[in-house]
């Protein structure tokens, strides 16, 4: 798309699971509405150097007076509206006013919400002192601007971020009511406004989930608060396709680079660990039960044997009500950890890294270690405890095993052995500067120092054992190394 603009016209259905008697005349049906992308062709829209820290979210009190034109939101002009009138917010009744002040509270809380990992502000009422800021109606019909019926939203998309435009969110067309209406329109104005931030439609994650619990999906298989994600995504509306700007596309990364990293508001995971019980004999290969939820959703639980991660669970799965909140988790011990007296801790996280540690449960497994003759390459013996030090090794530092490295990852190359990561092939967000991303499947790859280049890979296992290169995409996770994901 390069520098060229779209008009991104979206319709977001609610959730299936949704019932409802009857719906308000002008509203769309639960389940029904149109999506599509039309080529904006009008006038040359500038970039800003820079886009406003600010969302300033409209309600229309007394309607919105639009004027056609070069964008301008300061001025209540838009290139995609037709001269018109957006009425004011209305309420599951279609109330205006003071009663449906507690709707629209509700609306902007989750917005807010939507948009705390980022250095902006979203607020309902305008800047003081010159702030600049983009504009997200969220109020009236399609049809008073000049929109079909089968309209919910209506953004610009565009490669580079933009300033000083109007993205609508025709909120009085929603359908359902409650909470589950709250959450669709909440869902809308994620969308639009992201469109005016360089985002597009995201359609699949790249480990193969859906895409539909981050806002800029057209998917209903999964329902709940929708929030940016931190894992990168093919981009689509019905099927995966290849990003418009390039690449995959993550949510997270695009908008903090534009907007600047803030701290979400939503609180880290709830864990509990139930099993196994303080001073318990354990055997070869035992499980760890666990409970762990989160608004956000849980990414991945975490195992930790005395203070090494040795397994990972990924997070239960989204479904029509989002993700079970909490969700219960197995985890099983590798059979190679060695005998001893055992540290047990989990770490349940989400997409944002986010994390709660449980207490630890000290548990035995065998008899305890006398020397580090019983333990594993590179552990000590101490106090009955078989264990690794701290890693200290960085991303690009030379390295013999696993667990010298931060990252748990130490990778061959064809000139020497280093600390590296996972990577998606072809992503701009894959590696820092300096590194290449080389593949290891068709999608995916580990960072390198450039130059290194990827001939004669191999991984290093627990036991010290070297592994064949080509399975390590998929043999990394069960030695501990965490794999990271995004979307839009």
């Amino acid at each position: 798309m390069g520098k060229a603009l779209l008009v991104s016209l979206v319709v977001i259905a609610a959730a299936g699971s949704i019932a409802h008697a009857e719906e308000r005349p002008g509203r769309l049906p639960v389940g029904q509405g149109r999506r599509i992308s039309v080529p904006y062709t009008g006038p040359a829209r500038p970039v800003a150097a820079q886009t406003s820290q600010y969302i300033y979210m409209n309600r229309c009190k007394g309607g919105c007076s639009l004027t056609h034109g070069s964008d301008d939101a300061r001025s209540l002009i838009s290139s995609i509206a037709n001269n018109g009138v957006v009425g004011e917010f209305e309420n599951d009744m279609g109330q205006t006013g003071a009663a449906a002040d507690a709707a629209w509270a509700a609306l902007v809380t989750c917005v807010q919400e939507v948009y705390s990992p980022f250095a902006v502000t979203v607020s309902d009422q305008l800047p003081i002192n010159g702030v600049g800021y983009t504009m997200a109606i969220a109020a009236g019909q399609p049809t008073d601007i000049g929109l079909g019926t089968d309209i919910l939203g209506v953004g610009l998309a565009t490669c580079t971020p933009l300033d000083n435009v109007i993205s609508f969110s025709f909120s009085n067309h929603e359908g359902g009511t409650g909470q589950a209406r709250m959450l669709d329109q909440c869902w809308t104005i994620a969308q639009e406004t992201a469109h005016n931030f360089g985002l597009e439609h995201e359609y699949q994650f790249t480990d193969g989930q859906s895409a539909c619990n981050d806002p800029m999906t057209y998917r209903m298989d999964c329902g709940g608060q929708k929030f940016f994600r931190n894992k990168p995504a093919a981009c689509g509306e019905y099927a995966t396709r290849l990003c418009t700007c390039g690449g995959t596309q993550n949510s997270v990364v695009r908008l903090t680079k534009t907007l600047g990293a803030g701290t979400s508001s939503i609180p880290a995971p709830s864990l509990v660990l139930s099993s196994p019980a303080m001073g318990a004999a354990v055997q070869s290969g035992f499980t760890v039960l666990a409970s762990a939820g989160s608004r956000r959703g849980v990414a991945k639980v975490e195992l930790y044997l005395n203070d090494h991660l040795w397994a990972t669970a990924v997070g239960a799965a989204f479904g029509i009500n989002g993700q079970p909140n909490p969700s219960n988790y197995t985890i099983t011990a590798p059979s190679n950890v060695p005998d001893g007296v055992i540290d047990v801790q989990l770490k349940a996280y989400d997409d944002l890294d986010n994390l709660t540690a449980s207490p630890i449960v000290t548990v035995q497994k065998g008899a305890a270690c006398a020397s580090a003759a019983t333990c594993l390459t590179g552990q000590k013996c101490e106090t009955g405890k078989c264990f690794w030090d701290a890693p200290t090794g960085l991303l690009g530092d030379t390295c013999t095993y696993n667990e010298y490295c931060t990252t748990g990852l130490c990778q061959q190359s064809d000139i020497g052995q280093y600390c590296t990561q996972a990577c998606v092939v072809g992503s701009t967000d894959g590696c820092p500067a300096t590194f290449d991303c080389v593949a290891t499947s068709e999608t995916g790859g580990v960072c390198l120092p450039q130059s290194t280049g990827g001939g004669g890979c191999c991984s290093v296992g627990h036991d010290g054992s070297h592994l064949p290169y080509a399975p390590i995409g998929l043999g990394v996770v069960a030695l501990g190394f965490v794999l990271r994901r995004r979307r839009r």
